[in-house]
């Protein structure tokens, strides 16, 4: 069990006096998780991705969840429940394991497992209306720094940060060009996810925008956007390994894993595969985990050329 510890305002804002935040990577743009799909019918195959020459994240990979802005309701308490159990267990599933296909040049694979290793509550350092990257990486600098994410106050350079935000942050890029993203500096890699509730049409699966498999569709989006955004960090952490370009966009467009299962052109059964309902209820999932269901956007498997959820 991880222990939600709570920053105060107070304590990460002193803090983060003595914290310049780092430049992100010019090598590329962040990779974002699309909207919500819309039924079609065409092939998912309309990427050539190829392992760049980078190395994936592979062996045991450390997560560390900060919940950003206002997460004190009974009810965002039982969602960061929820989003815990999720990351804790999705590396013993099926699911997860298709993710071992993808190797680097040292012959290492995606094989995981995932371990929750902290998780920590910042009630608003930076403020609630989030700007650009920037301030992102600050979020995670100062959560280190304060000793609750790690003993030794230093990041993991091989660890996945999680930021999670609550009903009252805003973000410039959220809602409007993405619902998450993942990127990465010189010394660790990260995902950002905003609130699904504040733009439904967005960024909520319509098959989950009514009911959902855990009873709140805005933590269970996102965990769909978790599941497409593991993907891409995991085979591509710092952009120079799974990767490739959509050259019909301008500029030219990065196009990791997660996107090949997801975005236009894919249909609902494409990006979802064969869900289910949950008994007595509209919502629907497509993995169940020690008793919990989830609805999570499937994998390329690259032996099957299909995308899967897992055998």
């Amino acid at each position: 069990m991880v222990n939600i510890v709570s920053l105060t305002v107070g304590i990460v804002a002193a803090l983060a006096t003595t914290v310049v935040a780092q430049d992100p990577s010019s090598s590329a743009a962040p990779s974002q998780t699309s909207a919500a799909p819309t039924p079609s019918g065409s092939s998912s195959a309309k990427y050539n991705l190829s392992n760049q020459g980078g190395n994936v994240l592979s062996g045991e990979i450390n997560v560390y969840l900060i919940f950003y802005g206002d997460w004190s309701s009974e009810q965002s308490q039982h969602d960061q429940v929820t989003f815990m159990n999720f990351a804790s267990n999705v590396s013993s599933s099926s699911w997860f394991k298709t993710l071992s296909e993808y190797t680097d040049k040292s012959g290492a694979s995606v094989t995981g497992p995932l371990k929750l290793y902290a998780g920590v509550s910042d009630t608003g350092s930076q403020q609630l209306n989030l700007t650009d990257i920037a301030v992102h990486q600050t979020i995670i600098t100062e959560a280190v720094k304060s000793g609750y994410l790690s003993t030794t106050n230093t990041i993991d350079p091989n660890g996945i940060y999680v930021i999670l935000a609550g009903s009252d942050v805003q973000d410039s890029d959220f809602c409007t060009k993405q619902c998450g993203y993942n990127y990465h500096n010189d010394n660790y890699q990260w995902i950002f996810i905003g609130y699904p509730g504040s733009c439904p049409n967005n960024c909520i699966p319509p098959i989950n925008a009514n009911s959902s498999p855990n009873g709140s569709p805005s933590i269970d989006a996102a965990i769909t956007i978790f599941s497409h955004e593991l993907q891409d960090i995991l085979t591509d952490p710092r952009n120079d390994a799974w990767i490739t370009k959509d050259n019909t966009t301008s500029p030219p467009a990065d196009i990791e894993l997660g996107d090949l299962c997801s975005g236009s052109g894919v249909s609902m059964q494409q990006w979802f595969g064969a869900y289910k309902q949950v008994a007595g209820s509209n919502a629907s999932y497509n993995l169940e985990m020690e008793g919990s269901q989830y609805l999570v956007q499937t994998i390329w498997d690259k032996n099957a050329n299909q995308c899967s959820l897992g055998q």
